[in-house]
């Protein structure tokens, strides 16, 4: 199957560039987490200063994410994956410089991501003019592994080595890893889109004239938003957990989440891998609404769990219980993430579906802005444990909702 596009040489090197890329940012993400919480500990606010690092990623995709992808398809995109990674690499060497200025050190990771946002849909819009067609949906395929387990190596290794080489290492490594990328797409061919050039006040028009019509179409289709709504809390719960884990950590093992990551976040990982694996695999003919609906119901009940889990510290294998819940909750989400994602495509026309899915990656976005917020807020006035908990219910509620919601409907569901 992938025979063909590992004999295609500006295929491996544009691969190679995402994985490192990949890599870097996950690897940064979440050695900043851990940065951030440690800078703020002494404060009544760290678990809001970690809401605020991950908004300070997130906030440029619902800004720049829709038009960065239209103003690259008038560029050249060999070009773009250039020049994004110089200038993500130059900013996170800016970490080395900055010392413990929380607000600098939110400017830089807002400008990383604002960089980051021209970078996908260049990568994206490359693939067809690097592969055959017969070959896309190889190349896609290790696109989309590549895009987990680069999520999965980046947040496990993170860990280990602040522990090892202490935080500057970071940002020493990112920086080369980024420069490695940009080196590879540097020798790509000329990936420059055959549209005719326009001005960015005519890309701007179409691009939220674009907006305003998919937004129409999504909000008046229930069809479409109710595997909407799900993609946003598979994508708020990621954005929970990432606030909470260092809190988390403090609280289950009284250690460091650089200390404890292989318990906590490389299970849950590890678990949305498997999660997807298994609904291609395993799930194929079963209705997408019905994994959904267990895949809620099983999300909120690992939250809930995780909530109350200290009670049992002084068993002897209380590790491999956090273990298994971690895992079971990154599994759910897995299965939700993917199965709603099917649905989408199913219920959408051919002709809307590109609109709906880049109007789909800003709404995601601003969901998880709320939640983020929330969850730090809750974990500082009251208690960690009690956000988790008061999570795991309000998805169950949903849950409940859902479930007839579904059944009301005649949604394609396999």
């Amino acid at each position: 199957m992938y025979s063909e596009v590992f004999k295609n040489k500006n295929f491996l090197k544009i691969w190679v560039a995402q994985l490192t890329s990949q890599l870097a940012v996950n690897f940064l993400n979440f050695a900043l987490i851990i940065r951030v919480y440690d800078l703020s500990a002494q404060t009544r606010y760290a678990n809001v200063a970690v809401s605020l690092l991950i908004l300070a990623f997130g906030i440029p995709s619902v800004i720049f994410a829709v038009l960065a992808g239209s103003y690259v398809d008038h560029w050249d995109r060999k070009k773009v994956l250039v020049i994004t990674n110089i200038a993500r690499a130059v900013l996170v060497l800016g970490f080395l410089i900055i010392g413990t200025n929380l607000f600098l050190v939110y400017l830089l990771v807002f400008a990383i991501s604002v960089f980051s946002q021209f970078f996908t849909p260049a990568e994206g819009a490359a693939l067809p003019k690097i592969v055959s067609k017969k070959s896309f949906l190889s190349a896609n395929s290790l696109f989309l592994f590549t895009m987990y387990a680069s999520f999965v190596l980046g947040y496990s290794l993170a860990g280990p080595i602040v522990l090892a080489f202490g935080p500057s290492s970071v940002y020493y490594v990112t920086a080369v890893a980024f420069i490695i990328a940009s080196a590879l797409c540097a020798t790509l061919p000329s990936l420059r889109a055959e549209k005719s050039v326009k001005k960015i006040s005519e890309i701007n028009k179409e691009v939220f004239s674009t907006i305003r019509n998919s937004l129409n179409q999504i909000y008046t289709n229930p069809r479409l938003i109710l595997p909407i709504i799900n993609l946003n809390i598979g994508q708020a719960m990621l954005g929970l957990l990432a606030v909470l884990a260092p809190a988390i950590a403090m609280i289950l093992f009284g250690q460091s989440l650089a200390s404890v990551s292989t318990m906590l976040i490389l299970p849950a990982a590890i678990g949305m891998l498997f999660g997807a694996i298994t609904v291609g695999q395993l799930f194929k003919h079963i209705s997408k609404t019905k994994v959904i609906d267990a895949g809620i119901m099983l999300a909120s009940t690992m939250l809930i769990l995780l909530s109350i889990v200290p009670v049992l510290h002084k068993l002897s294998f209380f590790g491999l219980i956090v273990t298994a819940v971690a895992f079971v909750l990154g599994f759910a989400n897995g299965l939700v993430g993917v199965s709603a994602q099917t649905l989408l495509q199913l219920n959408s026309t051919d002709e809307a579906r590109g609109k709906i899915f880049g109007t789909l990656n800003m709404a995601m976005n601003i969901a998880a802005i709320v939640p983020v917020l929330l969850a730090g807020i809750t974990a500082d006035l009251i208690n960690p444990l009690y956000a988790l908990t008061g999570a795991g219910v309000l998805i169950s509620i949903y849950g409940v909702f859902q479930h007839k919601a579904f059944s009301r409907l005649q949604l394609k569901s396999t």
